[in-house]
């Protein structure tokens, strides 16, 4: 039978009924009868839709991110997304539409790659496999080459010094392991050691669990031991995101003018551009910060020269690479000429 409207004791019109041998019940989610009936009739005609044409004749990005994000995909910035292109069809989201909505973001080509065009390229490429639609021809947009941004020791201090406790333990174990936010507000007590000497990251960028040492002043900033979520927010909850960060700390920002920009993902490059300069040690740099390429830390090497391994030994950060400055010490010898024997 077709789709039929009923009004519930609380006002809200409710829609049953049978179209092409799917039956549905559900509600509106309105009480102005004109409104329900307009949601009815798209239904209806949504569903005969799927009947005669199939799936992919009708799905929506809301429906393809939903089961994206049931079998295990990250939803980090899907939420501004969905509320862009929830209900457009699968079929009608292509180059033009994301480089349209890519324009109204006032952001770096590296900030649009990483929370429009990969996480929508991630549920359309899922939609593929589930027939839903074709295989998206969407081309990302050019990044040109940058310096690598990183904070002086002075400058982490700055921000160790003045942001509040919570802040300020977060901010710590960013700059001393290097590992992603993600990865830091999703760490729980039970992956941390008794004696907090190494933690475990389960939930990585490559989706295979890694381990960490922790230098003494990560542990000493640790938060008291307890159950759950290691880092919490102010009332004591642990994180929904990192959006609210990179907002407290530009806000933060504003009241300390002295401090250097900062944003989540450069306590990253900080920790990878300090590590290879204390120890000369890509290997080291790479398993611990989650790396899976040597060519990706090319451009940490650059400033990384021993005065800077200097500068942070001297403020008590600490690595276990292979080779370690001392403070005062003499840099290591210059590595040997390609087919000269050292004498």
């Amino acid at each position: 039978m077709p789709l039929q409207l009923y009004r519930r004791p609380t006002g809200i019109y409710h829609i049953r009924g049978v179209v092409q041998g799917r039956r549905v019940d559900r509600s509106s989610q309105t009480r102005v009868r004109a409104e329900a009936e307009a949601i009815r009739a798209n239904l209806e005609a949504d569903l005969f839709r799927r009947a005669v044409y199939g799936d992919a004749s009708v799905a929506t990005f809301a429906e393809a991110a939903i089961g994206y994000m049931k079998a295990g995909g990250e939803r980090d910035h899907l939420p501004a997304l969905l509320h862009a292109f929830g209900s457009t069809r699968l079929a009608e989201i292509n180059q033009t539409t994301l480089d349209d909505y890519a324009a109204t973001r006032d952001v770096a080509a590296s900030t649009l790659i990483r929370q429009v065009y990969t996480p929508a390229l991630a549920v359309l490429n899922y939609a593929a496999q589930q027939g839903l639609c074709n295989r998206p021809a969407i081309r990302k947009p050019k990044v040109r080459t940058t310096r690598t941004d990183y904070l002086t020791p002075e400058g982490v201090e700055a921000y160790v010094d003045t942001l509040p406790p919570h802040l300020s333990r977060l901010v710590t174990f960013l700059a001393g392991t290097g590992c992603r936010i993600t990865e830091a507000l999703t760490l729980q007590w039970e992956d941390v050691s008794p004696e907090a000497e190494r933690v475990v990251f389960w939930r990585t960028k490559g989706d295979y669990p890694r381990g960490v040492d922790l230098p003494r002043r990560v542990r000493e900033a640790l938060p008291e031991r307890g159950e759950g979520a290691v880092f919490r927010n102010s009332r004591g909850e642990a994180w929904h995101g990192y959006d609210a960060i990179n907002l407290m700390l530009r806000r933060h920002r504003e009241k300390h003018p002295e401090l250097a920009p900062a944003h989540c993902h450069l306590f990253r490059h900080t920790w990878a551009t300090w590590a290879y300069a204390c120890t000369r040690d890509l290997t080291f740099v790479a398993s611990s910060g989650g790396w899976r390429s040597l060519g990706l830390l090319g451009r940490y090497t650059h400033a990384a020269s021993p005065d800077l391994a200097r500068a942070v030994l001297g403020k008590g950060w600490e690595y276990s690479g292979r080779e370690i400055y001392q403070r005062g010490a003499k840099p290591p010898r210059k590595p040997r000429k390609y087919g000269v024997l050292p004498p």
